[in-house]
């Protein structure tokens, strides 16, 4: 049942995001960039190589959350993700290179922290945060390397580059990047005394409060640069946010409900999975297309797609979810 105003927060927390990405656009449109695709390109490096990567790195360290739950409510987190994954890696072999890794990428992650977290709370209430953040940093471990991985294997230039350098291979590249072992030092970090992340987790906050907006303008301003080409809509677009918005959710459901039975999770840890699972493509997968030049009009039509949709559906879908349960 939604609280009172729940509906207004989630509002409220998505207004920000397409302030964000207008404010990119109208500065595209007043030709305030002598040079839109430089400043995209300096922009998108910021936000991939420092500010993504504080930002996920304080997230997950920060995390809080009851162990005694945690291996039904980490199953019913991330088996949703693998198993949409394998679906369409499964029915997307015909797709054009540059769309399939896209959809692998765009399909997998969603906007878990700064849409998904909030929600969680406007619906749930502000007791629930603590296993919002926990699901934020699972399907950050998950999806983040998993994703790249996708993007670049399923991409169009997977296949020359692995046979021409071994080491330029997907799975090495994406090995390179900060945003896949960012999580994976914040877990770690956990283990380590509290005093000695004291001096880092703050400067790695207020770097990382800095990157939501900035992408965000950088979608923005890239959306007035191309935006002839991504307003032409396609089948594949579709398809992606179908995946994101209604597919995963209804796989999220269903383990849930297997979880249920098995007495693995409680019931508000299984609503906060199903309104994690139903959050909008993130930001973050355009950082990586950007810098990979795969399949960046199909990410960016499916983040801002996957983004209107979910404000016109969620109020909506998110009663109806739970009361299945």
């Amino acid at each position: 049942m939604w609280r009172s105003g729940s509906l207004a927060i989630v509002l409220a927390a998505a207004s920000p995001l397409l302030l964000a990405l207008a404010a990119g656009f109208v500065f595209g449109l007043t030709k305030l960039f002598e040079r839109p695709e430089h400043a995209i390109a300096a922009l998108n490096r910021f936000c991939l190589y420092l500010a993504f990567p504080a930002l996920i790195f304080a997230n997950v360290y920060t995390a809080e959350f009851a162990m005694r739950e945690l291996a039904g409510f980490t199953a019913a987190t991330i088996v949703p993700t693998l198993v949409l994954l394998l679906l369409l890696g499964a029915s997307t072999r015909r797709l054009e290179p540059h769309a399939r890794g896209a959809m692998g990428l765009g399909a997998g992650l969603g906007n878990i922290a700064y849409l998904g977290i909030p929600s969680c709370a406007a619906v749930l209430g502000p007791q629930v945060v603590g296993l919002a953040s926990l699901s934020a940093a699972l399907h950050i471990v998950v999806t983040i390397p998993l994703g790249t991985w996708l993007l670049l294997r399923w991409g169009p230039r997977a296949s020359t580059q692995t046979r021409a350098r071994p080491l330029s291979g997907p799975l090495a590249r994406a090995l390179r990047q900060p945003l896949v072992w960012a999580p994976i030092l914040a877990l770690l970090a956990r283990a380590a005394p509290e005093a000695w992340l004291v001096p880092v987790i703050g400067p790695m906050q207020w770097i990382g409060g800095a990157a939501s907006p900035v992408a965000l303008f950088m979608i923005g301003l890239y959306l007035h640069a191309q935006r002839r080409e991504l307003l032409r809509l396609r089948w594949t677009d579709a398809m992606m946010i179908a995946a994101k918005l209604f597919v995963l959710p209804a796989l999220a459901l269903a383990c849930v409900l297997a979880c249920l039975e098995l007495d693995a999770i409680s019931l508000e840890a299984g609503k906060v999975v199903l309104i994690q699972a139903s959050m909008p493509t993130a930001i973050t997968t355009f950082a990586l297309a950007e810098e990979y030049g795969i399949g960046r009009e199909t990410i960016v039509r499916g983040i801002v797609g996957s983004t209107i949709v979910f404000m016109l559906s969620f109020p909506l879908l998110a009663p109806l979810l739970l009361a299945r349960l």
